[in-house]
């Protein structure tokens, strides 16, 4: 029963704007209120992070929890990827050139803006301990709105699942790095003394730490919310930067190490090393593990 209750109403919640169209709710709306929405649960779950106790050896936990996490997802994740190229072939870089400065730049930027709107929100929440009161319900509360928000927004961006589910070389990478991932998740659990569970939820982000953090807080454990999110916030950076190096072996290794970022934030750089015939698949392959994500961390957090 506590899978189907913690699942149930999250998974509701996402179909519905999926399903659904609320015609109020116009792309830019979507878009808007999405942005407006992240930072401010971001914000109150720097707030419960603040009200804990014994905070700063909590942080030091999360820190060091990220740090494995991100080691054993990368090497393995690379690994299997590398493999899943030669198996199955895959594109290779078009374009040798340097990463542009200007998205280094925003990558840098909404890094920047993420961690302050956590960061204050863990000041404030030191400070004013006795306000933590009905937080972690305003975010549970907020958060179905959220997912009704990325519904909404998956659905906008005429992503059919089937004519995604068909494209192999997007299922094939989606496939891998997912199983990879949670091997690194499972593996971790026995390093780090999480459960068998927590280890595969921690890691169910596949990159789209907006999301995965603000799930897990939101959840009830936001220690490894923090974790999560800073293991999914390094992902996304470093594969920005290891992109024009992954694109030389295989598109199976830059797309798939994206993860769910490869329908996005990564997209405009796979496509700039690997040309424009990738697109479909980094939006296949990113929509599958982006569709998969509110789905397996309450999934797996429910199975205690």
């Amino acid at each position: 029963m506590t899978v189907i209750t913690t699942l149930g109403p999250l998974l509701i919640a996402l179909l519905f704007g999926y399903w659904v169209n609320i015609k109020f709710l116009s792309p830019q709306r979507v878009a808007v209120g999405l942005e407006k929405l992240v930072y401010l649960i971001l914000g109150l779950i720097g707030f419960s992070i603040g009200a804990l106790d014994n905070l700063a050896q909590k942080l030091i936990v999360a820190g060091f929890q990220a740090f494995v996490l991100f080691s054993l997802v990368t090497i393995i994740s690379l690994v299997a990827l590398y493999c899943s190229g030669l198996r199955f072939g895959g594109a290779h870089s078009e374009n040798q050139g340097n990463v542009p400065q200007a998205s280094k730049m925003q990558a840098l930027k909404d890094a920047a803006q993420t961690l302050a709107w956590v960061i204050g929100g863990v000041i404030v929440g030191f400070i004013g301990k006795d306000w933590a009161m009905g937080v972690n319900q305003a975010v549970t509360g907020l958060l179905y709105v959220l997912l009704l928000l990325v519904g909404c927004q998956l659905r906008q961006g005429n992503h059919r699942l089937k004519k995604l589910l068909l494209n192999k070389q997007a299922v094939i990478i989606a496939s891998t790095t997912i199983a990879s991932t949670l091997l690194a998740g499972w593996l971790s659990s026995f390093i780090l003394g999480l459960s068998w569970h927590q280890g595969l939820a921690v890691v169910s982000g596949f990159g789209w730490y907006s999301l995965s953090g603000i799930l897990i807080t939101g959840l009830g454990d936001p220690v490894l919310g923090t974790t999560a999110f800073l293991l999914d916030l390094g992902r996304e950076i470093v594969a920005l930067m290891l992109i024009p190096f992954l694109a030389k072996r295989s598109s199976h290794m830059s797309v798939g190490y994206s993860g769910a970022t490869a329908m996005d934030f990564t997209l405009p750089m796979l496509s700039k090393f690997h040309g424009p015939a990738i697109v479909p698949v980094c939006i296949a392959s990113g929509f599958i593990m982006s569709l998969l994500v509110p789905i397996l961390i309450p999934l797996f957090l429910g199975m205690h």
